[in-house]
């Protein structure tokens, strides 16, 4: 045995992913898409000179801080009713941008979509979980609920 070899290391073990729901991973989208949208909202409001420079950053930075808790917690149900005022939020920046009122109310349109949509097929996804569980063996394209 020679004194260059180094002992193996032990294989690094990866912890296993936490499984995210249909209704968290839609709405975190979501959330992304309208930071990028708030982006060009401070940009406006700053470069019109509707509010000073330090007010619009300020004020998007804390928009934007508001949004990444609400999507780190879209899981709980409190990160949902964040999320849910951040769409309340942008819907009050078209006091400054009159124009954000329609682009708000698309949002809060695919917002209330993700959420009834995602939450349907969570649920559906759960029954079929627990069929499959109590009927192993069978195709799961013959689940009907």
């Amino acid at each position: 045995m020679s004194t260059n070899e180094t002992p193996a290391a032990a294989p690094r073990v990866r912890r296993p992913r936490r499984q995210r729901s249909l209704t968290e991973s839609l709405l975190s989208i979501m959330l992304v898409l309208e930071a990028c949208v708030l982006f060009f909202v401070v940009l406006n409001v700053g470069g019109a000179g509707i509010v000073s420079w330090p007010v619009a950053l300020l004020g998007g930075a804390g928009m934007v801080v508001v949004m990444a808790v609400a999507a780190a917690g879209l899981r709980y149900r409190w990160g949902v009713v964040l999320g849910c005022v951040v769409q309340v939020l942008l819907a009050l920046t078209g006091l400054l941008v009159v124009l954000m009122y329609v682009v708000a109310a698309v949002f809060i349109a695919i917002w209330i979509f993700c959420l009834y949509k995602g939450i349907t097929i969570d649920r559906r996804n759960t029954a079929l979980r627990a069929w499959m569980e109590a009927n192993p063996g069978l195709d799961p394209r013959d689940y009907q609920s």
